[in-house]
């Protein structure tokens, strides 16, 4: 096994975030084979604020300037809703060539602790298989379905199909990871 190391950084804490750290950490491991360890805290880029939401590339280009090159990626969590070019939200946006993603669990809270928990888990998989080079799917509950609402990522399962399961590990194959 080669380098199997991915930070994970946060952009604001609040109540939520330990949780969602540790269900980050599983997920790397259990779906990614990645040794996940907490980077810190950066203020989230206020440049492009706008309404309360966060400009989710801003953040990403943050990520990319800090990881390390002993990182095979690094994940950016944050409790603040975000938006990008385009969309007047996401839940989470990613950069193959950096290997950088971004999640923000803002809109995924819900009083029902295990469903915040399932929503937390699709979201940090389904953005670092966007890191591993994984498009969207098209393939009935899996975790690669694209999500525009919160219906539509409770519908989606945690895991993998066949086809994005296979890519997804020929790719941490040939980068060293398994």
């Amino acid at each position: 096994m080669g380098n199997n190391l991915a930070l994970i950084a946060t952009f604001g804490v609040d109540d939520f975030t330990g949780t969602t750290l540790s269900e980050a950490v599983d997920v790397l491991k259990e779906k990614f084979h990645l040794k996940g360890e907490y980077f810190g805290n950066f203020s989230p880029p206020l440049l492009n604020a706008r309404d309360g939401q966060f400009y989710a590339d801003a953040m990403l280009f943050h990520l990319t300037k800090i990881k390390p090159p002993s990182a095979v990626a690094i994940l950016g969590i944050t409790p603040y809703d975000i938006y990008s070019d385009g969309l007047n939200f996401v839940f989470g946006v990613a950069s193959p060539h950096y290997r950088a993603a971004v999640v923000s669990y803002a809109r995924l809270l819900t009083p029902d602790r295990e469903l915040f928990i399932s929503r937390v888990r699709k979201e940090v998989t389904h953005e670092m298989g966007h890191v591993f080079g994984l498009e969207h799917c098209t393939t009935p509950g899996c975790v690669m379905n694209f999500s525009n609402s919160l219906y539509e990522v409770d519908l989606k399962s945690e895991n993998f199909c066949d086809r994005c399961r296979k890519k997804l590990e020929e790719t941490l194959r040939g980068l060293g990871v398994i």
